[in-house]
């Protein structure tokens, strides 16, 4: 009896692995200059400080703390910023002129200057949720008073001396407007949807006129609403590491 034998193959057949895809630079100034800050002061002997983009492309801080290019850069407030003290010292400050493509929006100069930052300053951080005071913003009693919106488009905030006039807006942004004149979060707890035009007059603390109401006052006198004090979760950009002295040009 003839027996039948089977060939097996065995085919190898060779493997290679993935190339890595290259890491995505940062978005980073086509020129940037960083130097320690002249100490600028004002005609009455105050401490003066500012950053912004004053034109498109541009940006341009004079005599700013290392706190406050954080907050510019990282788009956060006060409240949510930790660590040394010396990060708001007017002792050590920064100038810095850079330039980006002509054009280029406020949120890419944000994220270019936190590249800066880490270049030059070699600005470390990340990121946390802790539990801080916080306000809820919420209608009183008897309900708030609100305006139907006269234009459908146009949405904003106007402000000046404690004058408010907000067109076209949700309670959700004019919680987060109201937590300019605070020292903490304000969020929107009034359940309350759609838009309104609103107009609010007081005193806010950078303002020495006597005659208006606090912002709280004012809330529930003229709007129907009030600020309730809570604890809640904030997130809070916490700083690793950052020199005082930026690198070279």
């Amino acid at each position: 009896m003839r027996c039948r034998r089977e060939l097996w193959v065995l085919i190898l057949i060779p493997t290679f692995a993935r190339a890595q895809e290259p890491a995505v630079k940062p978005p980073a100034f086509e020129v940037a200059s960083v130097k320690p800050g002249q100490h600028v002061k004002t005609p009455d002997g105050y401490s003066y400080s500012s950053i912004d983009n004053p034109t498109p492309g541009n940006l341009v801080a004079i005599n700013a703390s290392l706190a406050e290019c954080i907050r510019w850069a990282y788009d956060v407030k006060e409240y949510q910023l930790s660590g040394p003290d010396w990060l708001n010292s007017s002792d050590t400050t920064f100038d810095i002129k850079a330039k980006a493509p002509a054009g280029t929006p406020r949120p890419e100069i944000r994220r270019m200057l936190q590249t800066l930052l880490a270049e030059r300053l070699k600005l470390e951080l990340h990121r946390e949720t802790r539990m801080l005071p916080v306000y809820y913003l919420v209608a009183v009693k008897g309900g708030p008073k609100l305006q139907q919106p006269k234009t459908d488009g146009r949405h904003g905030f106007a402000s000046a001396g404690g004058h408010l006039e907000a067109t076209n807006v949700t309670m959700a942004d004019f919680a987060d407007e109201m937590a300019r004149d605070t020292d903490r979060p304000v969020f929107d707890k009034t359940g309350i949807s759609g838009r309104f035009d609103l107009k609010l007059d007081y005193s806010p603390d950078r303002s020495d006129n006597p005659d208006r109401p606090s912002l709280f006052t004012a809330l529930q006198e003229q709007l129907g609403l009030r600020l309730e004090s809570q604890k809640g979760p904030v997130e809070v950009l916490v700083i690793d590491r950052a020199d005082r002295v930026p690198s070279a040009n």
